[in-house]
């Protein structure tokens, strides 16, 4: 039996749909493997944790499990949100604050709305002495709602910032 290998965040656009996922991939193998399989054994694709977004009205909806027919599939890529804050978390751990910036940046550019992006934003302009920059990416981080732990650090490091 083949290992497992970690996730790999997807972005999958069908005609009706932008699915963002989770593909389970095998050790030593690609996502364009899966793609690329013989279609007569194995037609779908398997997600998880997967967000459909209704192309046509916007509508968003949460599945735990998808199974995709490849037939409909136009475009896959990989999530840069993702990746993006995967790095900025990595770079944050190894104290490379500048570098970490530049990535957490580009998560909020690719996911706005992203709370837990603007949270790492924040962090890594404070480090970074531009405190102005922190506050403003603090609040946004608030204003979309993230998970309590996120919401108590992003409160924690404005009232250090205020105080």
């Amino acid at each position: 039996m083949k290992a497992h290998k970690e996730k790999l965040r997807v972005i999958i656009y069908t005609p009706q749909h932008r699915i963002k996922g989770e593909v389970h991939l095998y050790e030593n193998s690609r996502l364009t493997d899966i793609l690329n399989a013989d279609t007569a054994t194995k037609d779908f694709l398997p997600l998880t944790n997967a967000h459909l977004t209704d192309l046509r009205d916007q509508s968003v909806s949460e599945v735990n499990f998808l199974s995709i027919n490849r037939k409909f599939i136009e475009l896959v890529l990989e999530d840069d949100e993702a990746i993006a804050l995967s790095k900025a978390k990595d770079l944050i751990g190894k104290r490379k604050f500048p570098e970490a910036l530049q990535f957490a940046d580009r998560a909020v550019r690719a996911s706005p709305g992203n709370a837990e992006a603007h949270y790492y934003l924040g962090f890594c302009l404070a480090k970074t002495n531009d405190l102005k920059g922190a506050k403003t990416a603090f609040e946004k981080c608030l204003k979309f709602r993230p998970t309590p732990e996120i919401a108590k650090q992003a409160e924690d490091a404005l009232h250090t910032l205020v105080s």
